[in-house]
């Protein structure tokens, strides 16, 4: 009897990541990859199967909604690799906010919450919001479910989170928020596979890539993390980001946000 498949999509600003595993008792196990380009036109699609890598050119258009551009890439991807025994569809989603501490499935409630916090990630958040509805339109028999980045920085204390800021600011959501966690995540299990002494201390992680940060974990935890209230924001004592949401907190926003 074949392993049922598990479909992941982790989407950027650009491109979105697309992962096949086989699911068994002893967990997963990836088994091809692609990468949706939207840097390209037309659309490219880079397959990779083992050591084989495939570059095709996708006919679909980019529309608002992906139905295209999804449904031609899953085609392909059931060319490749047959999804006949395809059972679900994990996101990565970056900001999870204060409503999600670890993965949920995706329910018209939970979408609902994901699309909420479109304004704290407006670059990767509809993307993902895409996605999903996409999945929803072409695959409605299929499990979905979400994972945040934000989730894992959930252990850091409040004096940690909190910036430089009135209390009403922390209240209504400005705050360190942290990303990049489902990296950390993966960082801190294998760490413990590795070694369990090392695990269990003091680490600094980095996530090296388009977008980089820093994370500060004891004993696998995270405690600090040098990206703050948005996706977009590094380093500083305020995040920048969190001056889009000083309007409707204290000031007239035609302060705030004319050019």
């Amino acid at each position: 009897m074949s392993a049922p498949l598990l479909l992941t999509f982790n989407p950027g600003s650009s491109t979105v990541k697309i992962g096949l595993f086989n699911v068994t008792a002893d967990g997963a196990r990836r088994i091809g990859q692609g990468t949706i380009d939207f840097r390209h036109a037309p659309l490219l699609l880079h397959l990779v199967d083992g050591d084989k890598t495939r570059d095709i050119p996708l006919q679909a258009s980019v529309t608002e909604d992906l139905h295209d551009v999804l449904d031609e890439t899953l085609n392909w991807f059931a060319t490749h690799f047959s999804l006949t025994h395809l059972v679900a569809i994990g996101h990565r989603v970056v900001h999870g906010g204060d409503a999600f501490a670890g993965p949920v499935a995706i329910t018209d409630a939970t979408l609902a919450a994901i699309v909420e916090l479109v304004p704290l990630a407006p670059l990767h958040q509809p993307q993902s919001v895409r996605l999903i509805r996409a999945i929803r339109h072409l695959r409605p028999h299929l499990l979905q479910s979400a994972s945040f980045d934000t989730a894992f920085h959930r252990t850091q204390t409040d004096l940690v989170r909190r910036f430089a800021l009135p209390r009403r600011f922390f209240d209504n959501g400005v705050k360190r928020y942290g990303f990049h966690g489902l990296s950390y995540q993966f960082i801190a299990r294998a760490l413990a596979r590795q070694s369990q002494r090392l695990a269990a201390g003091k680490v600094i992680a980095a996530h090296l890539g388009s977008g980089a940060s820093l994370c500060a974990m004891s004993a696998g935890a995270s405690r600090d993390t040098s990206m703050g209230f948005s996706v977009e924001s590094r380093c500083g004592a305020v995040a920048v980001g969190s001056v889009c949401l000083l309007p409707p907190l204290s000031f007239g926003g035609a302060l705030i946000t004319a050019p």
